[in-house]
């Protein structure tokens, strides 16, 4: 699945620091009639990410959505508001990207279109004008660099945006960056929200509002906590080892519900990451039933649909989604993440939800290619993990067995899988024995896994979650 998301980037000619331009737009708001104000109540709330060079400021919003009309029509009121040269950056699942130029009145001047494009806007591809792009050049760059990556054809189109933005003086992050990935630790982040300041008019709560007044009541008191970060999920830290995470996605139409496991000893906890960076091993309603509840719970339409909302229709108000979004997830999620509290339940779940029961990581373990957000390292620390990975074994050729009687397939087919899983057995234990037999390669192994350890609980305690 491709990327899709929208920000967009600020020149910035007086060079403005992080304090200086948030000071100038906030006052340039403010003559707009805009007041600053709590993200709760807020009309407008922007995410303002920085970099070292100063020259552009990216800017994202909540209420952008990939290549919207808010965003573009926002992006050309900020222009003409700061009397500079903005650019509307939208990214179309990884195939293209459209760079909209809205120049100092707020007019949008040209546009760029990088990429895959033809997919989507055919063969009558506008090329841009030099003389409004060649002016933002660094001076190291030249125009025929820039048209080369324009007319390039990287698999994915983030990788032409990056470039394009080195020479252009945009940091090549920044330039991909999207508002629910901001880390409110981040110190080249800022968070900024207006209300009209004449406005009376009662404000409907906003998403996080209503979750954490909503979740909170009812997961707090199970031990649960909102981590400092914008997304709305809520994380249960268990045995200083075990992680719960409940939480929803907005698709801005319906609400995405999803929960997961992790635990202290990946590389990567990825908790500042949003639901579509974290679909790896964040699973949705629908995964929890298939795999658990499927046989004995009838499941609901919601579950597959998401819990829809509408700004207009009194019938579909957020504050019903998110509260049936929470009925849904206490039914099906819960009592899953209730019954994992050792190393060996988070390894059942792990077998069960991505089908790895046979999987063991390679040695060393910092210098293995396996998923850093993966807890395949676990097997490891186990009270017994070669009687366990045999157990795994046996359970997974009861399992195929029974699937051979169940579909009748052909006895060429049934031993091809048994040789499979036997491969992946005999290497696993292979790496098991390593990890027992090698003094050298068991005291490294042992002490990453600490390392780990002691890193990921500071990162929760920076969250408040632990």
């Amino acid at each position: 699945m491709g990327s899709f998301f929208t920000s967009t980037q600020i020149y910035n000619p007086k060079q403005l620091d992080r304090d200086g331009f948030k000071a100038y737009f906030c006052e340039k708001m403010k003559n707009e009639g805009y007041e600053v104000c709590e993200a709760d109540s807020a009309e407008l709330s922007y995410v303002l990410a920085f970099a070292d060079n100063c020259k552009w400021v990216t800017i994202s919003s909540e209420a952008y959505e990939q290549g919207n009309r808010t965003a573009q029509a926002d992006t050309a009121r900020i222009a003409k508001m700061l009397n500079t040269t903005c650019i509307n950056t939208t990214v179309i699942d990884s195939d293209c990207a459209v760079l909209d130029l809205y120049d100092e009145s707020g007019k949008k001047a040209d546009s760029l279109i990088l990429g895959r494009a033809d997919d989507y806007f055919g063969d009558d591809i506008p090329q841009p004008v030099e003389k409004l792009w060649s002016q933002f050049l660094s001076n190291e760059s030249t125009w025929k660099q820039f048209t080369e990556i324009c007319d390039s054809n990287e698999v994915f189109v983030e990788d032409s945006l990056s470039k394009l933005a080195g020479i252009v003086g945009i940091d090549s992050r920044n330039i991909l960056f999207e508002y629910e990935d901001a880390n409110e630790n981040n110190e080249n982040i800022c968070f900024l929200s207006f209300r009209k300041a004449s406005s009376k008019k009662e404000k409907k709560p906003t998403l996080n509002a209503l979750f954490k007044q909503i979740w909170g009541a009812a997961l707090e008191p199970l031990g649960f906590k909102k981590p400092k970060l914008r997304m709305p999920y809520y994380i249960r830290v268990v045995n200083d080892e075990i992680i719960h995470i409940l939480g929803v996605y907005d698709m801005k139409s319906h609400l995405l519900v999803f929960g997961g496991i992790a635990t202290v000893y990946r590389e990567e906890l990825c908790l500042d990451h949003s639901y579509r960076q974290n679909e790896g091993w964040l699973k949705t309603l629908t995964d929890f039933y298939v795999n658990w509840h499927r046989s004995d719970k009838t499941v609901h339409q919601k579950i597959q649909s998401g819990f829809h909302y509408s700004k207009n229709i009194e019938s579909q108000p957020l504050s019903k989604a998110v509260q049936d979004a929470l009925n849904e997830s206490m039914t099906w999620i819960l009592p899953v993440l209730d019954n994992i509290k050792t190393l060996k339940d988070v390894a059942d779940y792990n077998g069960r939800m991505f089908k790895n029961n046979l999987a063991v990581i390679s040695l060393p373990l910092h210098e293995s290619y396996a998923a850093p957000y993966s807890d395949l390292a676990i097997k490891f620390i186990l009270d017994d993990p070669l009687s366990d990975l045999e157990q795994r074994y046996l359970s997974s050729l009861k399992i195929i067995d029974e699937e051979n009687i169940r579909y009748n397939h052909p006895q060429e087919r049934i031993l091809q899988r048994r040789k499979k899983y036997e491969q992946r057995y005999n290497n696993s234990c292979k790496t098991l024995h390593m990890f027992l037999e090698d003094k050298e390669m068991h005291s490294q192994t042992l002490e990453e896994l600490a390392r780990r350890k002691e890193h990921n609980l500071e990162m929760l305690r920076k969250y408040n979650v632990y």
